[in-house]
């Protein structure tokens, strides 16, 4: 048996993005997406920082990836280095 939570710690990435989501209607559209994709293992915004920060941490997933849908959903939505 697998211990998931060392797995998940010791192959999972951490991507950053600058983002204009400001309300729950915007989270639950958002959110959709992100929780269908098995790659996000979790995800927050903080909507209360002047960027509008969306953290995911995820197993190899590409940030164009993100970047699209939420552009494609009406958002704006660009990577943050690290």
């Amino acid at each position: 048996m697998r211990n998931t939570d060392t797995y998940y710690a010791l192959s999972s990435e951490v991507l950053v993005f600058k983002t204009n989501i400001l309300s729950d209607e915007d989270v639950e559209k958002i959110g959709h997406f992100l929780a269908s994709e098995i790659r996000i293992i979790r995800w927050n915004i903080d909507r209360d920082d002047i960027d509008k920060v969306l953290r995911i941490e995820c197993d190899r997933l590409h940030p164009e990836a993100v970047i699209n849908v939420l552009h494609h959903a009406g958002f704006e939505c660009e990577e943050l280095p690290d």
